[in-house]
């Protein structure tokens, strides 16, 4: 006869107290350690913020170091009392800002009644770094910020910039070709750059590097056709429709996909217009005659006798000039062969 048997039950996991206890102080370990490297991160920049004394030891130190990836010339002299009225007006900068955000904040629960356009970035009003950055919102063709949002987003992001800016630029003072003491910023890229705080052209100076670098057109090229257009104004219009610093006409600034009003768009597109010239006709003479008087004009000829045409293509290779000394002091680091010079 069959005996039934029957087994006792066994769980099929086993629960191992001291294997989980080690994983999960393993788990807060961790934790506590990223927590530690948070609270010093957010102390050290609080402190470079607020705590004035030790800004300033840091903001010192800062101004007198060498540019980690910049070969600077040899005769390029730091200019450290530049550097830190810059530095310190960005601290400035960072201070108000977020001091702003919080009045909308506190403002919009109940506490205060200070207007929303009082409470916009301030970098337009610090003397030197309003030379220095070219993305004031007064001066750069961009739209005005509306509205509680738009105002506090104004204030972070320019806050984070300017914080960026405080511990990274650098102005140094060089020797160009022809004797004249030249000043350069050490972008926080490590890029040398031209700035002249009353020059009308070299404030957009970064805009003109990065297309200058984009597109293999030389720096004093795109410098020229800006003074030749428009003078260095941002909103500059002619009465023929064309636009900004470049002054594209909206159907080549559609084509381009920029927005001709904004300073950085429009030097980026005009300078990628005129490379599209030049390699269309081979030249820098027949290159320029067809920025100003259209493709069409070169191809027919046209463009010989067009008084204004050929006023623009005795001036800008003059202005040309003008800016290319500037220049090449900014390239002597790392020296490049244009498509475009």
């Amino acid at each position: 006869m069959a005996k039934l048997v029957i087994r006792s039950w066994r769980p099929i996991f086993r629960f191992n107290s001291k294997k989980l206890f080690k994983k999960c102080k393993k788990f807060l370990r961790k934790i506590t350690l990223w927590r530690a490297f948070w609270f010093v991160l957010f102390a050290f920049i609080w402190a470079t913020v607020y705590w004035t004394s030790f800004s300033d030891s840091i903001l010192e130190y800062r101004a007198k170091q060498k540019p980690p990836f910049t070969e600077l010339p040899a005769n390029a002299k730091f200019d450290i009392p530049t550097t830190l009225v810059y530095m310190k007006e960005k601290r400035t900068v960072v201070r108000t800002n977020i001091k702003n955000v919080f009045k909308i904040i506190l403002r919009d629960i109940g506490f205060g009644q200070m207007e929303s356009k009082k409470l916009v970035s301030i970098s337009a009003a610090m003397p030197v770094s309003s030379d220095l950055d070219k993305n004031l919102m007064a001066d750069d063709g961009r739209k005005k910020v509306e509205g509680d949002w738009g105002i506090i987003k104004e204030n972070l992001v320019d806050a984070l910039k300017s914080y960026g800016y405080m511990l990274s630029v650098k102005i140094v003072s060089i020797q160009s070709e022809t004797g004249k003491q030249v000043k350069m910023v050490v972008a926080e890229t490590g890029e040398l750059v031209p700035w002249d705080k009353t020059d009308r052209i070299l404030r957009w100076a970064p805009y003109i590097q990065t297309a200058s670098q984009k597109y293999q057109v030389d720096p004093a090229i795109i410098a020229a056709v800006i003074e030749q257009e428009s003078g260095g104004n941002p909103r500059a219009g002619s009465h023929a429709g064309a636009q900004g610093l470049m002054q594209l006409m909206p159907r080549t600034a559609k084509g381009l996909g920029v927005d001709p009003w904004d300073p950085a768009q429009n030097i980026d597109g005009g300078t990628r217009y005129l490379l599209y010239q030049y390699r269309r006709f081979g030249n820098l003479e027949q290159a320029l005659a067809a920025y100003n008087a259209g493709p069409g004009n070169v191809i027919d000829g046209d463009y010989l006798y067009i008084s204004e045409t050929q006023r623009y293509i005795r001036n800008v290779p003059r202005l040309i000039e003008k800016y290319r000394d500037v220049f090449a002091t900014a390239g002597r680091a790392s020296s490049r062969n244009y498509i475009v010079q």
